[in-house]
């Protein structure tokens, strides 16, 4: 396996050009902590600018929500259905629910 140094411009060709970190490891014949560290050294040298992530963060369930989910569940509404009302994973309503000794 080719260290970091052995990786680095075809880091920075790759990476420049859109190409998602996962492909870059294959290509590389590294893994993805090794681009990542190959990456962080080329944005400190002022080589490359990191894409920041689609995800969004965390926010934590109001009571006036939590009080939502458990009316929404009560009335007969679905998991689903309760998510995508209050613009929320679906796993974070059933969890939710399972804490309020709503679902098993």
């Amino acid at each position: 396996m080719p260290s970091v140094d052995d990786c680095m411009k075809i880091v920075e060709e790759l990476y420049n050009n859109g190409t998602p970190v996962k492909e870059i490891a294959k290509r590389c014949g590294n893994s993805m902590s090794t681009v990542y560290k190959a990456l962080e050294r080329l944005e400190a040298m002022g080589r490359v600018r990191r894409r920041k992530g689609r995800y969004r963060r965390h926010r934590r369930l109001t009571p006036e929500e939590i009080e939502e989910i458990k009316r929404l569940y009560m009335e007969g509404r679905t998991i689903y259905e309760i998510a995508k009302m209050l613009d929320r994973p679906e796993s974070t309503v059933y969890y939710t629910l399972k804490r309020l000794g709503l679902k098993q």
